[in-house]
């Protein structure tokens, strides 16, 4: 993809670790994350301190999500990374940028501009 950076490989593998500590190994393994930036279904963007892997989604009805998907490292690193991801988003004419993650996250990045959109409830069967 244009404007892929393309060191964020290095930067995915040097934590690479951390981000497969955060999976639930119920939904997600790491080597399915591999796969996804490997084939561009994902990308990552990346410093010394931080790395972030986002996806695109595209809407039925025309919109367009950046979509974090991890994030890992010093969290400065991880929210000079967000803006960069947003700043990418913005130069392709990206609708908006979403995460899922846990509350924290929204307390952290309610001063940013990042509203709870939905909440999702779940319920253990097994």
């Amino acid at each position: 993809m244009t404007g892929f950076p393309p060191q964020a490989w290095d930067h995915y593998q040097r934590h690479r670790d951390e981000i497969a500590g955060l999976l639930d190994p119920r939904c997600y393994h790491i080597d399915w994350l591999d796969n996804e930036l490997l084939n561009t279904r994902a990308l990552a963007f990346g410093s010394d301190s931080a790395v972030i892997v986002v996806a695109l989604r595209a809407y039925p009805a025309g919109a367009t999500e950046l979509h974090g998907l991890v994030a890992a490292g010093e969290l400065s690193g991880i929210l000079e990374l967000i803006d960069q991801a947003e700043e990418w988003g913005r130069a392709h004419g990206i609708t908006f940028a979403g995460i899922a993650s846990r509350p924290g996250w929204a307390r952290v990045l309610k001063a940013r501009g990042y509203e709870t959109y939905q909440t999702e409830l779940r319920k253990e069967l097994h």
